[in-house]
């Protein structure tokens, strides 16, 4: 009897285990990837994320100013950004994954490194750019008969 019992214990924990991960599997839906990425769009504002980018372009132009760069900041359509960016997350990460985002850019940590990634980037990206053009006209010249 305490065979029995002891099985059933087990079954019934292999079933409820099941059901509750298969219940973590049905909240990865499009509708729960669109409410995440709204909850981080909340944690890292369009407007904010934008203002960096626009800050870091002017000052690279010629007669980049403050006002320029503010001109900009106003001519934005934020709306269709959003939903670019909502589209984007929805069509590219799980609930799990949108919600390890806010969770971390919520972090002083978080914010630290979001407030330091485009100073990062703009280091990064020449070098990176450089490289990939670098291996190209290298493949290119290896293999002529691909120039098209």
């Amino acid at each position: 009897m305490r065979y029995a019992t002891s099985i059933t214990a087990l079954l019934l924990l292999v079933t409820t285990a099941g059901v509750a991960s298969a219940q973590g599997t049905n909240n990865d839906t499009d509708a729960n990837r669109r409410q995440a990425a709204k909850k981080y769009l909340e944690v890292q504002p369009v407007e904010k994320m934008m203002r960096k980018v626009v800050e870091k372009t002017s000052a690279r132009m010629p007669g980049g100013s403050k006002e320029r760069a503010q001109a900009v900041m106003d001519e934005l359509r934020y709306d269709t950004l959003r939903t670019a960016m909502i589209d984007a997350m929805a069509n590219t990460f799980t609930v799990e994954e949108i919600e390890a985002l806010t969770q971390f850019y919520s972090t002083p940590e978080g914010r630290s490194v979001m407030e330091k990634m485009s100073t990062y980037m703009a280091k990064v990206q020449p070098v990176m750019m450089k490289e990939v053009r670098r291996s190209m006209k290298q493949v290119m010249e290896a293999r002529p008969e691909q120039k098209q």
